[in-house]
């Protein structure tokens, strides 16, 4: 196995766009055949009172959400807009891993995997259900900025989620509201098929109309 650590930075004739620091590995077929994720996490569990009072719904078609191409959530299976250890908010939603989708044709040659962006958009996808619920006027006409510019955030990915996987969770909390900003703040996980494979720190969602 190699494991890389580099610095990196995207730019434009404008300037600075996104910069970061990351570790990227290259293992075994061995080591990838037998993940076990990322251990030793702790994920917010909602009180029977939360699930009793929090809302389930398909996950919305018509704008600003994605169209069925980019859609990366199916169902939202608990939406407490109070909810959370913060009591500012607490969304999960589930979608159905399809090994017909576009995605794994294409990423990577002979070896199919969900892109890791495509992991990451998914807990945008929630956030935007989130901040509709909470400034919802004029939908149609609304703007997202993700992640919102200027703000740091962190990610760990640790596994998979290939074809013969089944079903992909994933929660948001949210950890913080800019009612002048229009911005939300939160921190989420990713499972497949029960076992964690993302940690998202200090993701924000900016919402204009």
């Amino acid at each position: 196995m190699i494991i890389q650590h580099f610095d990196y930075a995207l730019r434009c004739q404008a300037g600075s766009i996104y910069q970061g620091n990351t570790y990227f590995g290259f293992f075994t077929r061995t080591a990838l055949a037998n993940q076990i994720g990322i251990r030793d996490v702790q994920l917010y569990q909602p009180s029977a009172a939360a699930m009793a009072c929090g809302r389930q719904f398909e996950y919305p078609a018509q704008p600003p959400y994605p169209k069925p191409m980019l859609r990366m959530i199916d169902r939202i299976t608990l939406f407490d807009p109070q909810g959370g250890p913060h009591g500012l908010g607490y969304i999960s939603g589930t979608a159905a891993v399809d090994p017909q989708a576009w995605f794994f044709k294409a990423h990577f040659y002979q070896d199919p995997v969900w892109p890791g962006s495509l992991g990451l958009e998914s807990l945008i996808q929630l956030l935007k259900v989130a901040a509709c619920f909470h400034w919802g006027e004029n939908l149609e006409n609304t703007v997202f900025e993700s992640m919102a510019l200027g703000q740091e955030h962190s990610w760990i990915y640790r596994g998979q989620i290939i074809p013969t996987d089944r079903l992909v969770t994933v929660q948001a909390v949210i950890t913080a509201i800019d009612e002048t900003e229009r911005l939300l703040r939160a921190d989420g996980f990713l499972s497949v098929d029960g076992r964690i494979i993302y940690q998202m720190l200090g993701f924000t969602l900016k919402m204009s109309s």
